[in-house]
């Protein structure tokens, strides 16, 4: 049963800082991170679960923090732009680092199959593995709408913003039937957002986009 869902393609990141509600990780490559709003996986220290997540935040800058990255294509001539300045300066790649954080949404059992939409019992180790997502694991993970209390709640992420890019992603991988599915599930941001309207509106509006 484990095999079913552990995705096999290779990770995207490294986790280098962790918490039961979130973390974040290093890209392997610079400049290639997962989606905003894209819901990638990570096993527990046990190996039994997996812990699913959605990005909600993506920087790159110097390894070193006490440093700020400086422009590079003021020097020399004729002027360096864009991918010129990367290679022509090859160490760029070594000297800077690409980040991106997650919101924990929900665990999968891997004995069994099934999804919880709730934090796990441990955070994510240090230095674990981060994979992307496939688009079955995200057809199954958002076919319930329990991921959307987590998401509003998320104090740390940029709310609408992030549930309206899942909603999309969730739409996109589900092709004909995307639409309807997006009409249900905004049923269901409705009922929990049935005291605030105009955060709905503002999210339902994103979706379209």
């Amino acid at each position: 049963m484990t095999e079913l869902f552990l995705n096999n393609a290779s990770g995207i990141g490294e986790v280098v800082e962790t918490s039961l509600t979130g973390y974040t990780a290093q890209a392997y490559e610079l400049d290639n991170p997962p989606p905003f709003g894209g819901l990638v996986q990570v096993k527990d220290k046990g190996g039994n679960n997996l812990i699913y997540g959605a990005v909600y935040h993506i920087a790159t800058g110097g390894i070193d923090p006490g440093r700020r990255a400086y422009a590079r294509s003021v020097e020399g001539e004729p002027r360096q732009i864009d991918e010129q300045v990367y290679n022509a300066n090859p160490q760029l790649t070594r000297l800077l680092r690409t980040e991106f954080a997650v919101v924990v949404l929900g665990c999968r059992k891997l004995e069994s199959g099934k999804i919880t939409y709730n934090y796990p019992d441990y955070p994510p180790p240090l230095h674990y593995s981060v994979t992307l997502c496939s688009d079955d694991e995200l057809i199954d993970f958002t076919s319930s709408a329990l991921y959307l209390r987590t998401i509003l709640q998320a104090s740390q992420a940029p709310v609408e913003e992030l549930t309206a890019a899942l909603l999309r992603h969730g739409t996109a991988v589900r092709g004909s039937s995307g639409r309807q599915w997006l009409v249900d599930t905004g049923r269901q941001l409705a009922r929990l957002l049935k005291e605030d309207f105009d955060r709905l509106r503002t999210i339902l509006e994103k979706c379209e986009n």
